[in-house]
């Protein structure tokens, strides 16, 4: 594929994160072409296709290869769809990117990465390319606070909080197998792998907050996954971790979302917060706390903490993201970016991690 030829690129998923998130930095980059938006539901795909100024529109992924000449599959629809997707466009010779979770279990994933062996891929790990993120773990990693002894991450969201918030195939555990270990796990495994490497054994617990919603028809329905878990992982020869998560967050006026991620060492400590998004505060051993801030565009005018300021992080990040794929699909090198193997990688862990949440158990991760 050269490199000056834009990639030729389909989508699958026509949803809000594809249309706010994946969409807006690929339609833009010249080295990229997006020809079709694929989804289960005709008239919405094609009024998506439209607002996007995207020329086709399709309801059958296999229809969309077929039809045009692509390069790339970009898979941004419920976790069902991964597996049958990507093998669809891996089959043809396509170059993938998957969000998370990768699918709804290790034997899925599997199969994904076998299928995609000689195929350029990678995953949605989107903290991979948050600028503040990226630097903490640059310096984790560079020695900047001495040996990793710990890693703490803590990860809610406002997803589930309202108790009258109809039901929705995020609680469906054919869609989320573990709700919130399938949402907001894998960004959190992603983290501690990333930061203190592989992942040995894990100690988890669960549950589900809400027990039924009503759905769209007024129908009582079971919700199917959990809604908080924690997981204690350890590793070979690495940090311990431990991780805390839920999409039961109580709904606030100005968050939906929040995150911090603390690293302690034998010379310090770094942490990071979403409240302050473009910040690492290191604190070196005897030292005074201070804080770091790595360049991101379009800060000048944004107050610290404030919403425009985390929409200046969330763009950069998908612009970033977005020019590694499209490196990544073109051959040319690029660092720190997760493949599907990462992806696999991570859902042995989460599938670890509900076993032990039912089981009460330590289960080691398979090597």
């Amino acid at each position: 594929m050269p490199s000056e030829t834009p990639i030729r690129i389909g989508v699958v998923g026509p949803g809000w994160w594809a249309a706010r998130y994946l969409l807006p930095p690929l339609l833009d980059h010249p080295s990229a072409e997006v020809l079709a938006l694929c989804g289960r539901d005709a008239g919405r795909v094609r009024t998506a296709a439209e607002a996007a100024g995207i020329p086709h529109a399709y309801v059958s992924v296999e229809d969309m290869i077929e039809d045009i000449g692509l390069d790339a599959l970009v898979v941004a629809s419920p976790p069902s769809s991964h597996l049958p997707a990507v093998t669809a466009g891996a089959a043809r010779g396509l170059h993938v990117f998957c969000e998370k979770p990768l699918a709804r279990s290790a034997t899925e994933t599997a199969a994904m990465v076998r299928a995609c062996e000689r195929l350029r891929t990678v995953v949605g790990f989107t903290q991979r390319w948050h600028p503040a993120v990226r630097l903490l773990r640059t310096m984790a990693v560079d020695g900047a606070i001495g040996e990793v002894l710990h890693i703490r991450y803590t990860t809610r969201a406002t997803l589930a909080a309202d108790p009258g918030a109809p039901w929705d195939w995020r609680h469906d555990a054919d869609e989320y197998s573990y709700g919130v270990l399938s949402d907001l796990g894998p960004h959190a495994v992603d983290l501690v792998r990333w930061i203190g490497g592989e992942i040995t054994s894990v100690q988890a617990t669960a549950h589900t907050v809400f027990s039924d919603r009503r759905d769209a028809h007024d129908t009582l329905r079971p919700v199917g996954n959990w809604d908080d878990a924690t997981m204690e992982l350890e590793s070979e020869n690495g940090p311990a971790a431990s991780v805390t998560m839920t999409r039961t967050m109580p709904r606030s006026t100005y968050r939906r979302f929040h995150h911090e991620l603390d690293v302690v060492g034998t010379r310090g400590t770094l942490t990071y917060t979403s409240d302050r998004p473009t910040e690492v505060i290191v604190a070196k051993a005897g030292g005074e706390p201070k804080a770091l801030r790595p360049s991101v565009p379009g800060l000048a005018a944004a107050a610290r903490g404030s919403f425009e300021e985390i929409m200046a992080v969330m763009n950069e990040g998908a612009r970033r993201q977005a020019a590694d794929m499209l490196d990544a699909f073109a051959g040319r090198p690029v660092r720190q970016v997760p493949t599907l193997a990462d992806g696999h990688i991570g859902q042995q862990v989460l599938d670890a991690a509900a076993t032990s949440a039912r089981t009460h158990a330590e289960v080691r991760v398979p090597s």
